[in-house]
């Protein structure tokens, strides 16, 4: 909402007189004009004074004849205001002085209108009307319910998710009526917030609700109840106590937030942020606020919902060169745009500051030896892209599990990231403070393990380095150890390793002396440990001393929500890289890419997008740019999927799918078969083939 001015506010409509005028003239004009005072000017139109009614009136009551002039009777003690004042600084001007009247003075020293205590009223009305109107749209956008109480505990305002909650006509009943056992008497007695209240509803519907209490000088008030899914947990909650508070209530519940929230008004201006943002984003609110959200988030479609109205929920944004996932909601009134929210979401605001800093100033760095024993490559569990459930419930335990200091054993298919699981439960521990040390035990030669592991004393064998080497243990001394590839490591290597676990000592090759470590173990295997440890190739002490903490790390055929997110943020990533503009994925890709089993998981995906971005002709990822062994897959599953519609064979489905590949080559290459069949992969004289049983000519 744009700010108010003088210029919005004052009288535009009014007279001036001179001294020569008589008082005749003053009432006429008082009257046709219908203000309470009229500027005094002189011959040359410059302001000496101020007639006002009350002028009139005295002169009247003093027995004056109208014919009298005006010379001697105003006031010439006037107050000028210039037309580009504020509104907060016109309230504290309100606030301070007596005046009932004031000029307000162009640019070139002039009078240009007339201020009153009464424009002031009216002034205030149409603010806190655009500013309940604004809050109100705000509110009925949020999926939280929101309900305001009294005293006595009586419902006095509900928001409409909270009546979809609440069910049926709620407003003037007591909430316990609705939701029985809420502590609600609790927070109205003592004044005291109650905050993640678990509260069974109808239906075994969970909530978790947020008591907020009103506290004024005599105690509570009443009390803001913020009603929050279980389930979701990351939605905006906002609440009013009244329009003359409407800044204050507001901005305290939207600070209650999980997310960090922004609000832009109609023309794209930050007109609200919560302190979750404002942390995120290192600046103080009120910079923010007033100021083009493009110029304060980066990569923003904001505006882009403001010209659409159409929403955008659960969408991959780049922020400091990190990948989160927002939502942008349009506010909708009266059928028009007025607005819209971004959310980012994320679980830790107060975590996530430092590792955006880090990012943002491009730290990505790899510490390493000058023999490329030591890796560090900054991350944490919010660069790991997921959508899917159970991969987010998985990450919430390594967080969980990056607090301690057990062992921890990281299971999964080839290319799930479970490397990048282990840099992020090393990154998020508080008792880490070393580097993180990368070790694969199937790149290793056997015969090279134990010096790798243990390292050597100068002189050990022939060959060895004079100084000798610490090897990997003592590089991570105080960090961790990330054994990748675990089942491969030999037998006689896993006895060794056990002792370590067990008394965190060793002996260096040709040393007498040992080396006490502080070293957390975290492995990982796509190999089956359990059986292997049943066929003697695997230790079982060494397992289960490994084993404390169990990860596994699902496929990515099991998480079909990440596909395309992943493929996005692929897309981005390459983009930067490639400095290429290939910002979108075909429908049909999308179906190509939802129905492969991708055996080599998020590596195989990431390859995928690097060989398509080099093939891409434009700004869109077509069937032509993958892979042939993708272009190959059964062209079924290209085609749509509608409901209630009737059941396809197989033949007409691949036909189907066949032919809207066809043309979109066709599309692309401008007609051009020889280019089209480059773009499919195909001969010239096989497309031909194919365009005739297809009926394309």
């Amino acid at each position: 909402m744009r700010d108010l001015t003088m210029r919005d506010i004052m009288t535009r409509s009014f007279a001036a007189v001179c001294p020569e005028d008589d008082l005749q003239k003053v009432a006429s004009l008082l009257r046709k004009t219908k203000v309470d005072a009229l500027p005094v000017v002189s011959r040359l139109g410059e302001l000496i004074g101020i007639m006002t009614k009350a002028n009139l009136y005295d002169a009247v009551a003093s027995g004056l004849p109208p014919s009298v002039r005006v010379a001697d009777l105003y006031t010439r003690e006037v107050m000028t205001l210039p037309e580009d004042l504020t509104y907060e600084e016109l309230a504290e001007i309100v606030r301070t002085s007596h005046a009932g009247n004031a000029v307000i003075m162009n640019a070139l020293g002039g009078p240009a209108g007339l201020f009153t205590k009464t424009d002031w009223i009216m002034a205030m009305f149409r603010h806190e009307a655009a500013l309940n109107s604004q809050l109100t749209a705000i509110l009925d956008t949020m999926h939280n319910g929101l309900i305001a109480v009294d005293t006595n505990g009586h419902i006095t305002m509900t928001n409409k998710a909270a009546e979809g909650i609440l069910g049926g006509d709620c407003l003037g009943r007591p909430l316990a009526e609705f939701l029985p056992g809420l502590a609600i008497d609790d927070v109205l007695r003592d004044a005291r917030k109650k905050i993640g209240l678990r509260h069974v509803v109808r239906d075994e519907v969970t909530l978790l609700c947020n008591i907020t209490p009103f506290v004024r000088d005599e105690g509570a008030g009443g009390a803001i109840i913020v009603i929050q899914d279980i389930t979701d947990l990351h939605r905006i909650v906002t609440q009013l106590e009244t329009v003359s508070e409407i800044n204050e209530t507001l901005q305290s519940v939207m600070d209650l937030a999980y997310d960090g929230i922004i609000v832009v008004d109609n023309s794209g201006r930050i007109s609200m942020v919560n302190r979750a943002a404002a942390r995120f984003f290192r600046r103080r609110e009120e910079e923010m606020v007033g100021r083009p959200v493009e110029e304060v988030v980066e990569n923003t479609r904001l505006e882009e919902v403001l010209r659409s109205g159409v929403q955008e929920i659960n969408q991959l944004q780049f922020i400091h060169g990190v990948p989160f996932v927002v939502s942008r909601l349009p506010i909708i009134r009266g059928g028009k745009v007025v607005g819209a929210v971004g959310k980012i979401l994320f679980r830790n605001l107060d975590e996530l500051q430092d590792i955006a800093v880090r990012f943002a100033r491009g730290e990505y760095e790899i510490a390493q030896e000058k023999d490329g024993a030591i890796e560090e490559v900054p991350s944490g569990f919010n660069q790991i892209v997921t959508a899917d459930p159970f991969f987010r419930h998985m990450l919430e335990e390594a967080e969980i599990a990056a607090r301690g200091n057990s062992n921890i054993l990281i299971t999964g298919e080839s290319g799930t990231g479970k490397e990048l699981v282990a840099q992020a439960i090393h990154h998020r521990s508080l008792q880490r403070q070393g580097p993180l040390v990368r070790v694969n035990c199937a790149a290793i030669p056997d015969s090279l393990m134990e010096a790798e592991f243990f390292g050597y004393a100068p002189g050990a064998f022939t060959g060895a380095r004079r100084s000798g080497r610490p090897g990997k243990l003592l590089s991570a001394n105080g960090g961790t150890l990330f054994l990748d590839e675990i089942g491969d490591l030999p037998l006689n290597l896993q006895g060794k390793l056990l002792r370590v676990l067990q008394d965190r000592r060793y002996e260096p090759i040709g040393s007498d002396k040992s080396v006490q470590v502080n070293v957390r173990f975290i492995a990982a295997t796509n190999r089956d440990l359990h059986e292997l440890t049943h066929s003697g190739r695997f230790r079982e002490d060494l397992y289960y001393r490994l084993n404390v903490v169990n990860l596994n790390v699902p496929p990515l055929r099991a998480r079909k929500d990440d596909i395309i997110l992943l493929a996005q943020f692929f897309l981005e990533k390459y983009n930067h890289v490639f400095h290429t503009e290939v910002r979108h994925i075909s429908p049909v890709v999308q179906r190509l890419f939802l129905h492969h089993p991708w055996p080599g998981n998020v590596r195989e995906l990431e390859n995928v997008i690097e060989r398509a971005i080099n093939f891409a002709r434009d700004s869109v990822l077509h069937p032509g740019d993958l892979p042939a062994y993708l272009r190959e897959t059964p062209l079924d599953v290209c085609a749509p999927v509608a409901q209630d519609r009737p059941a396809l064979t197989l033949r007409p489905a691949r036909e189907g799918c066949e032919r809207e590949m066809i043309l979109d080559a066709l599309s692309r290459a401008g007609g051009n078969k020889a280019r089209a069949a480059r773009l499919l992969g195909i001969s010239r004289s096989w497309l031909y083939e194919k365009m005739a049983r297809n009926g394309l000519t």
